[in-house]
């Protein structure tokens, strides 16, 4: 909601802008059951005054329409201060000085803490009024009409005056149910701020760990070979014979680079702010195959024929499972790479499984699948550095997720994505 002068879009400011909309809706029911009141006992003048002081509350709806809610504000409160004082003079009632005590009590809620300066300026205002009406100060204001009904307008004044504060009350505990809200909510979400700090401070550390034997390795494996290359050249040996040390250096360095480019795809999905839309499972789990397999002329999949609408991040659930086709691919010697997908649906899940015809994972690697550089079996094709399935894990929890390993033998593995589908 836009806040109009200050321009404040803070929900403490939001909660008080509700406050000050249902106090102004109280003060148009409060000026009806007045005009009701004063028509029923037959006080036909008064009926006609309070009747004349509607189309300002309405007014300050008017302005609030325009989001100029700083003016509405001072509208209504000097509005508030007017009208006690106006019909102080008019009906000459002593209960009616008490009414500029829910004003200032509805002022200091109202008002920020950027518009004190126009809350002090409200509030002097409604205790000069007060004092002065309750002082021998009340002896040279001006009398525009004697009640001649005191006794009959007493007790609307008093019912009126009731009502008004009755309703202060009852808004002032919404406001703090508002407020009460906001602070679980405030609560809440410093909690899970913290639990995330604490799992990515932990990420950073098994990662910072990692990073000193990869930079480490390298560089002792570059410093190794060039003085062997700075010898054979002493020694004037031929390129094909420094040849290998070279290929040891360039295989040193892509690995190198493979390390760094998983570090910067690894943080990008962690520090990702998942935008979920509705999406076509089926089309999302097509295009992610079909642009494997349009690179891999070996590899096949099977989609389930059901139809499911999810509401998630595209990109995010994209990566999750071009990663576990990676895995399905590289880690088999089929001469077919295949990889099966099916869906399970229950009330507050729904759960894709990913079946592949590689060469499973050993029982002792299983606990350290999803821990970062670790690398399971030995085939000589495999690509990657071992953090393939840690990026999947990391994504799926950012969308509602896990990933599980449900099964695998030498004839396959299933991988389960559980997503819950009530967040």
């Amino acid at each position: 909601m836009y806040i109009g002068f200050h321009k404040d879009n803070s929900e403490e400011t939001n909660v008080k802008i509700i406050f000050f909309n249902i106090l102004n809706f109280s003060c148009l029911l409060n000026q009806f059951l007045a005009t009701f009141l004063y028509l029923i006992v037959g006080v036909y003048n008064s009926a006609i005054y309070s009747l004349l002081l509607l189309p300002v509350p309405v007014l300050i709806y008017y302005v609030n329409y325009k989001r100029k809610y700083l003016l509405a504000k001072l509208f209504i409160f000097t509005y508030y201060n007017a009208i006690i004082f106006v019909t102080s003079c008019y009906f000459s009632h002593p209960y009616l000085s008490y009414y500029y005590i829910p004003v200032i009590i509805g002022s200091a809620i109202v008002f920020n803490t950027k518009e004190l300066k126009y809350l002090l300026l409200i509030n002097f205002l409604s205790f000069s009024l007060l004092i002065i009406e309750n002082t021998s100060l009340s002896e040279y204001l001006p009398r525009f009409y004697m009640d001649k009904n005191h006794d009959k307008t007493t007790i609307i004044v008093l019912a009126v005056h009731v009502n008004f504060i009755l309703g202060l009350l009852f808004m002032y505990a919404y406001y703090m149910r508002l407020k009460m809200k906001r602070l679980i909510k405030l609560n809440k979400t410093f909690k899970e701020a913290k639990t995330k700090l604490k799992n990515q401070s932990e990420d950073y550390l098994l990662f910072s760990e990692a990073c000193s034997h990869f930079l480490k390795s390298p560089i002792h494996v570059f410093n190794t070979f060039i003085g062997k290359i700075e010898k054979g050249i002493d020694e004037n040996k031929s390129y094909e014979e420094l040849k290998p040390y070279f290929s040891v250096i360039k295989k040193n360095i892509d690995e190198e680079e493979k390390f760094i480019n998983n570090m910067f795809d690894y943080n990008k999905i962690i520090l990702t702010v998942p935008q979920k839309k509705k999406h076509n499972l089926t089309e999302i789990l097509t295009e992610s195959l079909e642009s494997l397999k349009k690179s891999k002329n070996d590899f096949d999949y099977v989609i389930d024929i059901q139809q499911v609408i999810l509401k998630t991040d595209a990109q995010l659930l994209n990566k999750i499972i071009t990663i576990i086709a990676e895995n399905a691919y590289y880690h088999n010697k089929s001469q077919v790479k295949s990889l099966e997908i099916i869906y399970s649906i229950n009330k507050n899940n729904l759960t894709i499984n990913f079946t592949d015809n590689g060469v499973g994972i050993n029982e002792a690697d299983r606990e350290n699948i999803f821990k970062p550089y670790i690398r399971i079996n030995s085939i000589k094709n495999v690509k990657g550095i071992g953090i393939g399935l840690l990026k999947a894990k990391k994504a799926a929890e950012l969308l509602n997720a896990q990933i599980i390993l449900a099964q695998s033998s030498d004839s396959g593995t299933t991988f389960q994505l559980i997503i819950n589908t009530n967040k």
